[in-house]
């Protein structure tokens, strides 16, 4: 008989290829609490509650019993701490870091709260991702001046190697990089530029993350199939979020590489906010069909539990993942 794992456990076996008691899942973001927490939402979005007379500490345990009743009530296997407190952040105690002190409070209550029961994980991607507001500026330097955009990319990747000790003594577990690449379309720059800028950061973080003791998951929404070589070359534990979206087939890419890298994810996002329940429920069952057979899966959505998405979808997911979560109940 199979023992019971801890979540921490459970998502630890799955993420690092093998097969767990059953499979984990866990969301990126589930910022749509209201329905199941008393009206409550996380603080440091653009939907947070009044703050009147809350000090800093008080909100630092506000969202942290909050990430962690969203994990016990969904049953989820990793709690990833997702945003800063923004205007309620103390000053950075380390000019020379990147990361907000709240995040690193967060978690030290996460684990107050919960000891080893869940693998706690947050962001530290010094990777450049998608620009907003400045895309063409950007692209223009990768051909003007090469140096420069590598100069940065050094930099970058530094300061994330001190983020990391500084989120792993907090109590942090490893990192989720989110720094986004793909449109539906493909990569933001072509793949020959992407393999130059990004793909030998990418393998230098992961690298010095998993040497310092770190899990990782790389994230990227979008089309990855022209740079999956370089993500699997860089070696993370897993890859999120395999986005239907962008045509990524979970059952295409568990054939090119589940022997190489777990996956996690790949349930269809816009099924899930205007999609008819039998569009969620294919998918979800497609997902978990293909996902599971020798492990190495995390089921979860195509992106997260964004503002909007309605919870009965998330509440069928969830149902058909109770009820084929087992490794002896594969969906036909």
């Amino acid at each position: 008989m199979t023992k019971t794992m801890t979540h921490r456990e459970r998502a630890i076996t799955a993420i690092t290829g093998g097969i767990p008691d059953f499979v984990p899942t866990f969301e990126l973001v589930f910022h749509e609490t209201e329905r199941d927490f008393e009206g409550r939402t996380f603080f440091g979005t653009p939907f947070e509650p009044p703050s009147t007379g809350m000090s800093y500490l008080d909100i630092v345990k506000y969202n942290a019993r909050l990430y962690v009743d969203v994990a016990r009530r969904y049953d989820h296997s990793i709690i990833f701490v997702s945003g800063d407190l923004q205007s309620h952040e103390l000053p950075r105690q380390d000019p020379s870091s990147s990361y907000p002190q709240g995040v690193i409070d967060m978690i030290r209550e996460i684990r107050n709260l919960t000891g080893d029961e869940y693998l706690v994980m947050c962001h530290n991607d010094p990777t450049f991702m998608i620009p907003f507001g400045n895309a063409e500026e950007f692209c223009l330097s990768l051909y003007a001046e090469p140096e420069r955009v590598h100069e940065n990319a050094r930099r970058n990747v530094e300061m994330s190697f001190r983020d990391c000790d500084r989120l792993m003594a907090a109590g942090a577990d490893g990192f989720i990089l989110c720094s986004d690449y793909c449109t539906n379309q493909g990569p933001f720059i072509g793949p020959s530029m992407f393999h130059e800028f990004i793909a030998p950061y990418l393998k230098e973080c992961v690298t010095e993350f998993k040497c310092r003791g770190a899990y990782v998951i790389k994230h990227t929404d979008g089309n990855i199939m022209p740079i999956l070589d370089d993500l699997l070359a860089s070696e993370p534990h897993a890859i999120h979020s395999l986005d239907p979206m962008a045509g990524v087939d979970i059952k295409v890419v568990k054939e090119l590489c589940g022997d190489k890298v777990a996956l996690c994810g790949n349930v269809h996002c816009a099924h899930l906010q205007t999609g008819t329940p039998e569009q969620i429920r294919d998918s979800a069952e497609y997902c978990l069909k293909w996902g599971k057979p020798g492990g190495g899966y995390v089921f979860c959505t195509s992106n997260c539990v964004f503002r909007g998405m309605p919870l009965v979808s998330y509440d069928l997911i969830h149902d058909i993942w109770m009820k084929n979560r087992d490794y002896n109940n594969i969906p036909v």
